[in-house]
Order: C-alpha cells, then structure tokens, then sequence
C-alpha cells in the first residue's frame, strides 16, 4: 500500500541511544529497509562513553538520501532514558513517531503496517504491536503480546488495570500520534530511567487508550545493558519513585479507595526491607494484615470471581 510512496503522512523514527554502538547500525539498517518510505530519521544519544556518536554520524552522512530529513541530538550533558525520548519527540517534525531503542529492530514492513491501523479508524491515536524478543547468545525467539482480553476492555477498565497491575503495554512496540503525546507533556523527567510505564499511565489519565495492533512489527533485544534486566538501581529507584509518587494519588482521585489503602501500605512496606532483619519481618507481614486487598482478593479467588486488581 505504501511502498515507494512519499505522498502518504510523514513518519518519525527516533532511535534513542546510550553505550549503543555494538548494536546501533542494526538498527538503522531497520529504519533504512522499511517499506515505507516518507520517513524522518532523527537519533538522540544521551552523552554515550563509547563511540556511538560517531558511528551514528558516519552513517547518517553516508544515508541521509534515504530520508525525508536526518538529525543526530547530542546534548551537554545525560539525562536517562525519559529526556532521550523527550529531545527526540521534541525534534519530530512529522505526524506520528516511532521510538525504538538502539539495540532493537525493526520489521522492514513496520511503519506501513502501523500507519495501515491508524489510517484505518482515525479514533487510533496510541498503538501497541506483537513483539518477538531475541538473544544474541540464544537462537530461539519468543513472540509476547499484551492481553487482547485487556485491550478489549472499555477504556476505564485497562486504565484501574494500569494502576493496579502495572504495565501491561511493551515499551518497545508503541507507536503514537505526535501532537496529542506532546499535548499531555511527553515522557515524565522525574524517573528518567523508566520512560514507558509513566508515558502510559498519563496516556490514560488524559482520556486516551492503546490500540492493539496483532502483529509482530519490533524484535526486542535481551542482552546484560537491558536498563530493566541488568540488575540496575537507577532503573529499580525510578520505578520504586514512579509508584510512590504518582500511583497511589491516581488511584484515590479515580476512587479506587481499596486499592488506594493496599498502596500505601506498600509504600509503608519499602521503609522496612524484608532481608534487615526478623522485626522488619514482622512489621511487613502485621502491615499486610491491615491492607483490605490481601482480603478481597482472597475472598474473591474463593468464590471463582475477578482478583479485583491486586498488584
């Protein structure tokens, strides 16, 4: 439908990079061999240690022909992964914007097929895809996807889901409308190393949903950097800061008074680390016998009906 078309919406990709350079030109060789083709291609590396700069510069030099328009963003000094993202979306030009790490890949029929879905219903405004996740060490892929049982669900129904059982949206496959992620303020600086999780959770607090698209358009990357699979406490502060923060005020302002209580004594929980000792072990088990959820949830798995959402 779009092949070697360029009349057709102009799409952004942003590779966000960091210590990138063993995988970085793979995934530019995806952005160059996509089936469509009015592309942008901006890169933003967040002040990396290694050459990645200069791998990406040389290449971009070398392909800017391929592109409606090329950028690479160097700022002063590094930021983490949500003002990566944030310089990036800032730089579009374009439409829509598809965010990929440099260490992914894209499907060459990536682009086509997310602006296939959005093109079809114009209420699409967020996208999630199917992606297959590979190892370098490993030759065997997986395919994951996010419920479709959950995107199924009305609006309000994925949004209690999103604050009281996490994520349950792929980082790596989304794909959205510019304008309206630029509207709700983009990615949230205040956790710099988890982008996706509080991109999504406004994403929802403003009206809006994802879309599930049920194809395989992103291969994910498994390696030891991985920011959420390397054991790396800048990821766990930002994550353990997001839901402080932020989730136990949303679940009371949407009247989730339950869940809201079972927050708080999470949070209570983190001050007393269950491996400092017996009496930080006692305080955690008498905290939970005050949390309503722990009660519901059973009750409700008694009698064969919803978990209520117990995270």
């Amino acid at each position: 439908m779009f092949e070697n078309e360029t009349s057709f919406p102009l799409v952004a990709v942003v590779v966000v990079t960091y210590n990138s350079s063993k995988y970085v030109l793979e995934t530019l060789e995806s952005v160059k061999s996509q089936t469509y083709r009015n592309i942008e291609l901006i890169v933003t590396d967040d002040c990396s240690k290694d050459d990645t700069r200069e791998i990406c510069e040389k290449w971009l030099d070398e392909n800017q022909e391929r592109f409606v328009r090329t950028s690479l963003i160097v700022p002063e000094k590094n930021t983490g992964i949500s003002g990566n993202c944030n310089r990036g979306l800032s730089a579009v030009n374009a439409e829509w914007v598809k965010i990929i790490a440099g260490d992914d890949i894209l499907e060459d029929f990536a682009l086509s097929e997310y602006m296939k879905f959005v093109l079809s219903d114009s209420g699409i405004k967020f996208v999630s895809c199917q992606v297959t996740v590979f190892s370098d060490v490993a030759e065997k892929c997986s395919l994951i996807t996010s419920s479709e049982e959950v995107f199924d669900a009305p609006v309000k129904k994925q949004f209690k889901y999103l604050l009281t059982r996490g994520n349950f949206i792929i980082g790596a496959s989304m794909f959205f409308n510019v304008d309206i992620a630029r509207k709700i303020g983009g990615f949230d600086e205040r956790f710099p190393m988890i982008d996706d999780y509080p991109f999504f959770v406004k994403v929802y607090n403003e009206g809006y949903r994802f879309n599930l698209l049920k194809i395989p358009l992103v291969r994910y990357r498994v390696h030891g950097d991985n920011a959420s699979l390397s054991n790396n406490s800048l990821f766990a502060d930002s994550s353990s800061r997001f839901y402080d923060a932020v989730i136990p005020s949303l679940l009371f302002e949407n009247r989730m008074f339950l869940h809201y209580w079972h927050s708080k004594i999470i949070v209570l929980k983190k001050r007393f680390p269950k491996d400092k000792g017996i009496v930080n072990k006692i305080i955690r088990i008498t905290l939970s016998l005050f949390s309503p959820v722990y009660y519901y949830t059973g009750l409700m798995r008694l009698f064969g009906g919803d978990d209520g959402g117990r995270r």
